[in-house]
């Protein structure tokens, strides 16, 4: 009998629920911090890749565009991205510029008149909810200064294939005028590029 009695609490402990032996998991979430920068990057990559699926996700070529957001701690500036495969005759500064246009207005779209890179960026990084406090003057206006759009034009597989490796990239703030954009042309998207060169020059 003491044997049995023994063993009564250790079938007790395996008969507790699996609640009480580990932690609730939105306890565990609720404990994990993130920051506004962190909330902000996880809008920004969703919301350029939402706009290249609105624009070219159901493309006549059947190819889906590239895109995420990149944060580069040397130079404190973060990037969203959009890279498109377009034949040679497409890739041009002039399409590359359209495009960064069309990108932008997707983005901002709803965005009140006036400033609606800034409008857009000061929402994306503001969860619902949430009201900046004097410690955050002009949210947009400031960060329209270290975010920036980079739209890439490639070759598609098949003309990669045969040689063709050359790409048309053009970057910029979110409100830049098309001829304030900085182009650049390369011999694939690895290639290291020289100095950017404005467009239209």
């Amino acid at each position: 009998m003491r044997s049995l009695r023994a063993l009564a609490p250790a079938s007790l402990l395996l008969a507790l629920p699996v609640q009480a032996q580990t932690p609730d998991i939105l306890q565990r979430l609720m404990a994990e911090p993130v920051s506004l920068f962190d909330w902000g990057l996880a809008q920004l990559d969703r919301d350029i890749e939402r706009a290249g699926l609105r624009l070219f996700g159901s493309s006549e070529r059947g190819t889906r565009p590239e895109t995420g957001t990149i944060y580069d701690w040397r130079r404190g500036r973060v990037s969203l991205y959009l890279s498109l495969q377009r034949p040679e005759r497409e890739r041009t500064r002039e399409a590359c510029a359209g495009l960064f246009d069309k990108v932008i207005r997707e983005l901002t779209a709803g965005a009140p008149a006036g400033a609606p890179a800034a409008w857009y960026l000061r929402s994306a990084f503001q969860p619902k909810g949430h009201f900046w406090t004097s410690r955050f003057e002009d949210v947009g206006g400031k960060l329209l200064q270290v975010v920036e759009l980079e739209v890439s034009l490639i070759a598609p597989p098949y003309a990669a294939a045969a040689g063709d490796n050359r790409r048309m990239r053009c970057s910029g703030r979110l409100d830049a005028a098309p001829e304030a954009l900085r182009v650049d042309v390369g011999a694939g998207p690895d290639a290291a590029a020289g100095p950017p060169e404005p467009l239209g020059r």
